[in-house]
This record gives C-alpha cells, structure tokens and sequence, in this order.
C-alpha cells in the first residue's frame, strides 16, 4: 500500500488530501499532519471576525477546477442571497474547506485509508523502506512519499527593530490567536506596512471599539486598490503573443503597459488586464533570470502588489472612512531604530525621501509586513534541517524551494522522488501561487502526479 503524508492543513494540504481522497483507485493510505489541531482552515480561514472577508469573489473561490460554483453553492445553504460577484466571510471558507474534507473522507475508496495527526514534523530521512518522518513527540512515521505544504509563515521583526521582540507592546505576527486582545480603546498604534494585513488589523481594531490613533508606515505609502462591485464575471482582453517575448524586465513592462492601455482602449478596465494576465504570469517569471527577478522584486513589486492583490469593496470604503475620519494616517518612510520606555515604544521614522529622523512614542506596534518568505529566518526546525542538510534548495531571491513539477531539488539541481511541495513557497518557481485559483489546480495536478507514480 502506497504511503503519502501531507505536512500542513490550510488550503494546500487540505485541497490535495481531498483530491487524493476522491481520485484514488488503488491502496493508499494518506496521513495529514498539523501541529495546531486546526484542519481545513489555517492562518487564511481561521479568522472569526465578521471584517476578515475574502479578497476573491466566491465564483471564483471553489476548490475544484471543474466546479466554479461548488463554493458558491455552499456558501447559498447559510446565506441564500449570496451571488457570484459577493465576498464573503474567510471563516465560511473555513467551514467550506471543513466540509469538503470531511465529505471526501466519507466517500473514499474502501482500500485508501486516512489519518490526522495532531503533530510537528522535524525531520524527513530516506531509507531502504522508504521515509522516516520525526515527529515532536519522539515518534516516527514511515511513509512512501512526503508533501511539504505548509502555508505562509509569520512576519518577522525589519532591521533595526530588534530591541522590540521581547516585548508584549510589540506585536510580531498579528495572526497570533488573542494578539490584539491587550491593546486599550484609546492606544497609539503604530501599523507597519500598509498591505492588505494592515487593513485586517485595523479594521479588527474598529471592530473592538478602538478610539486612538492609527498610523500606518511603509516605504512607498501604498495602499492596495479594490476590487470592483461585479453582479457578472468581466470579459476579459485577448492576451498579445509579444507579452511571452521579453527577457529582460524593462522591455516586460513595456509590454504590459501597452497591453494594459490597448485593453483599455477596447472598454476593458485595467482589473480585466490584470486578470487575463494571471494564466500567463509564471510564463513571464521564468523568461526572467536571478537578476532580472531581483529588480523586479526591489523596484516593481510594491506597484504589481497593490493591483493584483486587491482588497474586497467593502474593506477598502471601511479604511477610506478611517482614513477620512483622520484616526487612520498613512505615511511614507522607513522604521530605522527603536527603543523600549516607559511610556511606550519610541520609534524613529526616516519619512520618505528625507534624511532627518523624527522620534514618535507609541503604546503599541503591529508588525503588517507580511509573510516572511526567507526560510533560514522563519524558524521552522523541519525546512531549517532540510537545509542545513542540503536536501532541498532556496531560491537566489529567497521567495521560497526551486522544485520540477512539485519536486523539490536538492542542493546539487537533482529532483527528489519522495519529496514534494505544494504551497506558496512554489512562488520561487511559479511566482503566481497565493491565491486559490491557482492553488487549486497546483493541488489537482500534483495529486494526478502522486497517484500515477
């Protein structure tokens, strides 16, 4: 009996436990680990809040590649007025996934068998028998084939800010259960980055009566745009051949430019031209070597951030109204040092463009930068040791695993044939690979690889 073990139940582990679970004809046994006990929902869904809605419209949201509407669907038995162009709460999407897993497990094949293990995996060694997975209880887990698909990993603390870690006022992952619980209606907080994690934080924070100010920082300011009230899926733009010629990035941006101006032209909005190019996209980022990637992740990926990844309509007019308001400030600028008083953290803020550096006290500091993609500093003991011992390989531009077709590659190029991934650190590779549409076909294939071996 094939052996497959998922490490991770998010999205990634749970899409493919359920693929498996429904494609498999033959003996498997498949075992899904995750260390927290929460399956089917990870850091995306595992939210409660009310203001934590998807940033997809739920047409778009099904796990299944075959089955636009299987979300939409679900979503109409709890809330019988819900429409494609909705977006709904992320804990339904949470409930969703549940289900679907919960529905897959029931209508399994009778020879595949499935497990859930509440555990840590620390290391994965290679026998003659196949896999041995260490567990953090001591135990082993044998397995034939392993899948890594862990999901993203919690921001850590920017330069210069180090002195803030073991403090309580400085908080490092915001996703962290009950982090803002400690923060008092009237206190001074200070956002760090003003992405899509800073408008979760702080429309968490209006969601608990906060009254103080809120000063959001980041180097450019920018603030992600919003998606547009859609009753109907957009047409989208015929997309130019030229757009799969460029090799070097000025010449690719040029190309989308005019792409983006020419659909315009045609009556399509620049958010059509944006989403005819998601097929194409990991096309574009292998044309692109190591050095032409780290310009684009230096100079251009704060501006294709704030219009891929759009906020949902009635996230973005909640943050306009803090911002109208004025108890919700964006600034430009750079944290370049703190200190711990007293009265508050003490942070000194380079605004953008200046050399001075301004001085400001806060009572507290959420860290909104984001997923931290640099695995030697995300402090996983299993991805640490896999390193170290040369097993799989980092990209040049530290975004995630160079892998061949979800085979992860050893230090040395070759491509494992026990050991996969499936997650966002595919972004190496792929560059588009956050988001569910994508997710779900990565899942779909990979699970038609592991079946066919």
């Amino acid at each position: 009996m094939d052996r497959i073990a998922i490490i991770g139940s998010g999205f990634c582990g749970t899409a493919l436990a359920i693929q498996l679970l429904r494609q498999a004809r033959k003996p498997l046994s498949l075992t899904l680990i995750n260390r927290s006990g929460q399956f089917a929902r990870g850091l995306a869904y595992g939210t409660r809040s009310a203001s934590h809605i998807l940033n997809v419209p739920a047409e778009r949201m099904s796990l299944f590649p075959d089955r636009d509407g299987d979300f939409l669907d679900f979503a109409r038995q709890r809330l019988p007025t819900a429409s494609g162009g909705d977006f709904l709460p992320r804990s339904l999407y949470g409930d969703y996934l549940q289900e679907r897993l919960r529905q897959a497990i029931a209508g399994k094949a009778a020879q595949v068998g499935f497990a859930s293990l509440q555990r840590q995996v620390l290391d994965i060694r290679e026998d003659a028998a196949g896999q041995q997975l260490r567990l953090d209880d001591g135990e082993r887990l044998g397995a034939d084939r392993t899948v890594i698909a862990t999901g993203n990993f919690a921001p850590t603390t920017p330069a210069g800010l180090g002195a803030l870690d073991a403090d309580p006022r400085y908080i490092r992952d915001p996703w962290r259960e009950g982090a803002l619980e400690a923060i008092p209606a009237t206190a001074r907080v200070l956002l760090l980055g003003t992405g899509l994690t800073m408008y979760d934080m702080a429309l968490a924070l209006q969601d608990r009566g906060h009254q103080g100010p809120l000063l959001a920082l980041s180097r450019r300011a920018l603030l992600p745009h919003a998606h547009r009230h859609n009753s109907r899926h957009p047409d989208l733009p015929p997309l130019p051949e030229t757009l799969l010629r460029p090799r070097h990035l000025g010449e690719l941006l040029a190309a989308i430019r005019a792409f983006v101006r020419d659909a315009a032209g045609q009556g399509h909005d620049w958010r059509d031209a944006m989403a005819a190019l998601r097929p194409i996209t990991p096309a574009l980022w292998h044309n692109l070597d190591d050095d032409e990637r780290r310009r684009f992740l230096q100079h251009l990926q704060p501006y294709w951030d704030v219009h891929r990844h759009r906020a949902a309509p009635p996230v973005a007019e909640r943050i306009q109204g803090l911002i109208r308001s004025g108890q919700l400030q964006i600034q430009a600028g750079r944290a370049v040092g703190a200190r711990r008083e007293d009265a508050g953290l003490t942070v000194g803020i380079r605004p953008r463009g200046g050399s001075d550096v301004q001085h400001s006290t806060f009572d507290y500091l959420i860290n909104c930068t984001g997923p931290c993609s640099d695995l030697r500093r995300v402090g996983e003991p299993l991805l640490a040791t896999l390193l170290d011992r040369g097993q799989i390989q980092q990209d040049a531009n530290r975004l995630g695993l160079l892998t061949d077709d979800f085979r992860l590659l050893d230090d040395q190029g070759r491509a494992h044939s026990r050991l996969f991934l499936l997650s966002p650190m595919l972004r190496a590779s792929h560059w588009e690979s956050t988001a569910v549409p994508e997710l779900r076909q990565h899942a779909e294939r990979l699970a038609k690889v592991l079946l066919e071996d």
